[in-house]
């Protein structure tokens, strides 16, 4: 399945498992990018077993009483490949070396009477997955058979490769009954090339983009594997250095601050980031508020806050609590300075995100290189 995001179908495949492993006693797998990914099934698992029969479900595999398994791994688990039952391998397009955990899936699900289900949000038509969304491999064998076309897919089909397709836009879902969006707001909201790519199914054409997903790619990690730090303390990174990259909020779209880790070299000295936050329609001083408790929960010793605009309100009053916070004022100079250090962080793979944080390789895919009404080289997105 192609899908638009925020669709629900994460939560929806949750429930077929489930629904399927309480009646007919099979083993469900569920695959994802990273375990923190891989722990959103179980979290809608535990809660449908507590909404439906008023049971609390436990044990890491979940065991019900028929004997069925509910097994969540991540694409980091070298014991996956042991395993077996019905896979849901979940946002596929944005999972490292796509064709290696392809295969740790497939041998999960090798007896005919196993099922594997791919779901995702579209990347790149770089990404080791895409031929095998469109069945390239099959169709290079077999020309002569015919291959659904997009429109066709909208309706769901069985393809000439014995794979069920569908693609699921916005559009789709909201025609299928869903009421949850403005779709309309959502426009004015994005860009048509975001739009487009977020909410209808189209792939970016990496070969346009500064960054390449390839090394993006490179920058996935499992935040599992980050002993220093535990999102659920009082301290989430004790007293370790962090930085707070700022973005206020422009008309439309959200305030965005980043907690970066600075490079230490018990973690291959990279830059990890920590959390994302994002806050919709906030006032300065709500804006502002946010980031002085993260100075609360962190030991923050850099701010960097955009003043472009909008952004001196929120400046001004973070250097009442923060003396040291830094502005930006963006130019020309200053963006193709950005650009280039992130490109020399990024091919150098000193960036780490958790593999769940999909909007942090997809914003790097929308950078293009472009010029000035005068003539200069600068970059958009």
């Amino acid at each position: 399945y192609l899908k638009s995001r925020q669709i629900g179908l994460t939560y929806y495949f949750a429930g077929e498992a489930f629904a399927d492993a309480i009646l007919s006693g099979d083993n469900q797998i569920f695959l994802s990018a990273s375990r923190s990914q891989a722990e959103v099934f179980r979290n809608y698992i535990l809660q449908f077993a507590k909404d439906w029969f008023d049971i609390e479900l436990k044990g890491d595999p979940i065991t019900l009483s028929n004997g069925a398994e509910l097994r969540f791994v991540s694409t980091n688990a070298s014991t996956a490949q042991s395993y077996h039952g019905h896979v849901y391998t979940d946002e596929y397009f944005w999972i490292p070396k796509f064709k290696k955990i392809n295969t740790v899936a497939s041998g999960m699900a090798m007896h005919k009477k196993w099922r594997k289900t791919y779901f995702s949000t579209p990347s790149a038509v770089g990404h080791e997955a895409y031929p095998f969304w469109t069945g390239q491999a099959f169709k290079k064998k077999h020309p002569d058979q015919a291959f659904p076309s997009d429109a066709e897919l909208s309706k769901g089909m069985l393809c000439a490769d014995g794979q069920f397709r569908q693609i699921i836009t916005i559009e789709d879902a909201i025609a299928g009954g869903c009421d949850l969006f403005d779709i309309d707001q959502l426009r004015l909201e994005y860009s048509e090339d975001e739009f487009n790519n977020l909410l209808m199914c189209q792939f970016i054409d990496d070969k346009q983009s500064v960054f390449k997903l390839t090394d993006l790619e490179k920058c996935c990690s499992d935040r599992l594997f980050w002993l220093d730090y535990d999102p659920h303390e009082a301290r989430p990174f004790a007293d370790n250095e962090v930085w707070l990259g700022f973005d206020p909020s422009r008309t439309q779209d959200a305030a965005t601050c980043v907690v970066l880790a600075p490079p230490n070299p018990a973690y291959g000295d990279r830059f990890r980031v920590l959390e994302k936050h994002q806050w919709y329609n906030a006032d300065f001083s709500y804006q502002a508020e946010q980031i002085r408790q993260l100075t609360h929960r962190f030991n923050v010793q850099h701010i960097g806050i955009d003043i472009t605009g909008i952004g001196r309100g929120v400046y001004d009053l973070v250097r009442g609590f923060f003396p040291f916070a830094r502005a930006i004022n963006y130019s020309v100079d200053t963006k193709n300075q950005l650009v280039l250090k992130g490109l020399d962080v990024i091919r150098k793979g000193r960036l780490a995100f958790d593999a769940e944080m999909t909007d942090i390789p997809h914003a790097f895919l929308t950078i293009k290189q472009t010029t000035t009404p005068s003539g200069q080289i600068t970059y958009s997105a």
